[in-house]
């Protein structure tokens, strides 16, 4: 039975949602899809691929800033286009690790050089806008890895025995200070780091553009 390359998209995404993707493979989604293994060879010749497809699959969904609007401020931009990679990543079960080892698809590669331009025409060149835009994807990247991996633990240890954290901090008055500002519920409050994160890288490339411009 010939089974269609989008179907097989729809499927692995349900999948990696349910197991992770530590355990999704080309096995487990032919069971799921009632087909034998060879079946998605057509479209996949490994999981490799397949990834590759479930994370533009992904990408399409869930970013919606993936280019700037006409006459947009790159600042704007930047803060809007963090925001909806982080939005997307967590919007799938190991979104972080799925987009970290991936390559790029065609469209990833047009929509990247008209962000390029928008930091050239701000006046950074051509290298520094391209480390701009890897630098800022990065960073969302490293930061939702970080919120992924604390929902797996929290997954796999939500039976288990909980950790006392005002006993441990008790004899630290700063990191307890500081961990005051920033708990929700009993963690770390991710949506102000993230945000204090963004906002520094930020204005290090305002800084940067300005001393630039004045010379």
């Amino acid at each position: 039975m010939a089974i269609g390359r989008e179907r097989i998209i729809d499927e692995a995404l349900l999948l990696l949602n349910e197991v992770g993707i530590d355990k999704l493979s080309t096995r487990k989604l032919a069971e799921r899809l009632g087909v034998q293994q060879p079946a998605l060879y057509w479209h996949f010749r490994n999981k490799s691929q397949l990834l590759d497809a479930i994370n533009s699959e992904m990408l399409l969904r869930y970013h919606d800033v993936r280019v700037p609007k006409p006459g947009q401020e790159w600042v704007s931009f930047t803060l809007s286009n963090a925001r909806s990679v982080r939005k997307a990543l967590l919007s799938v079960r190991d979104g972080a690790r799925l987009t970290a080892g991936t390559r790029p698809s065609v469209t990833d590669f047009a929509d990247t050089e008209k962000v390029l331009q928008l930091y050239v025409d701000a006046g950074f060149s051509t290298k520094e806008a391209f480390g701009i835009a890897i630098c800022v994807t990065r960073y969302v990247v490293g930061y939702v890895l970080e919120e992924q991996g604390e929902q797996e633990r929290e997954r796999i240890e939500q039976n288990g025995a909980k950790v006392d954290f005002d006993a441990e901090l008790a004899p630290l008055p700063l990191l307890t200070e500081a961990l005051e500002t920033f708990r929700q519920v009993g963690t770390v409050n991710t949506e102000y780091v993230f945000e204090s994160g963004l906002g520094y890288l930020v204005s290090g490339l305002q800084d940067a553009l300005r001393r630039k411009q004045s010379n």
